[in-house]
């Protein structure tokens, strides 16, 4: 796939995810303009092909139909659907065989079927989805949890100051015991993080979370830079829900102090007291 201009997102598999579908993050919905400006427009929908380890799939892109006189702020959702008993669903179930066992097990026993499944904190699988030259086709990557722990061993030789800053080719070189498949894998790590943190400081117009400004403007220029809020070299989250685009300075203060992340409040916590409050933090929000 084309890691640098074709992904959308990346998504920790979950319940919904194996029975009904997913979300397309806010941050992303502008990708959709150069691909098919149709589904921008509110309500809209279409049937769509996901292919999946060489297979096509059908499932729905719809522009969600709610109320805009009533939620007149409310940004437009655009999801990608599908029915528990479709081939997509079947085929999610049976490549992510483990995290299914798991989530089914929880939801026998949950009395509330709507709060949020989680997944053991030892089961780490993904989906990431890219856009194709065809304005009728998605192309879906499932990663198991046997890649996520093969890239895990290199990744955890590598400072995440180094793979935030770091180009590819010196990414590749990070870990010299690592095989090539290991390798190729960061790279791609790295080059779908680029993709995730250009659309980001586009959405953002190139201004600094934090503080809400364009850092350099003044100059004619704009410095702002990505951190992951789990560090990726630990968590290999690049969805756009783990990253934030801050300033050089800002950065610099987050590794050094290594400040707790509220999702809540949308702040950073440091030990002595001090707080760093996100002022720009839309794509954070869930729901």
């Amino acid at each position: 796939m084309d890691y640098d201009s074709g992904f959308i997102l990346q998504k920790e598999v979950n319940w919904s995810l194996l029975n009904e579908g997913l979300a397309i993050p806010i941050s992303a919905c502008s990708r959709f303009s150069d691909w098919d400006a149709s589904i921008l427009k509110h309500g809209a929908s279409k049937q769509v092909k996901i292919l999946i380890d060489n297979e096509f799939y059908d499932a729905k892109l719809i522009n969600q139909n709610f109320d805009k006189r009533k939620y007149p702020n409310h940004r437009d959702i655009i999801q990608i659907r599908y029915t528990p008993n479709s081939l997509i669903a079947a085929k999610l179930r049976s490549v992510f065989q483990e995290s299914y066992k798991h989530l089914f097990a929880q939801r026998q026993l949950e009395e509330n079927r709507h709060r949020q499944l989680v997944l053991p904190s030892d089961i780490n699988e993904y989906v990431r989805l890219y856009l194709t030259p065809s304005p009728d086709v998605l192309c879906m990557e499932c990663c198991t949890n046997v890649e996520y722990q093969q890239v895990a061993k290199s990744l955890s030789a590598v400072p995440e100051e180094i793979y935030e800053q770091s180009d590819d080719d010196k990414f590749f070189m990070a870990d010299k015991y690592a095989s090539i498949e290991e390798k190729q894998q960061l790279v791609k790590y790295r080059k779908i993080d680029r993709s995730i943190i250009l659309t980001l400081k586009k959405f953002y117009d190139y201004r600094d979370e934090i503080s809400g400004e364009r850092i350099g403007n003044e100059y004619g220029d704009s410095v702002v830079e990505a951190h992951h809020i789990d560090y990726f070299t630990r968590s290999q989250n690049n969805d756009s829900t783990n990253i934030i685009i801050i300033s050089p300075n800002y950065h610099r203060i987050i590794h050094k102090n290594n400040p707790r992340f509220n999702r809540r409040k949308f702040q950073f916590e440091f030990d002595n007291g001090e707080v760093l409050k996100l002022k720009l933090y839309e794509h954070l929000k869930v729901g």
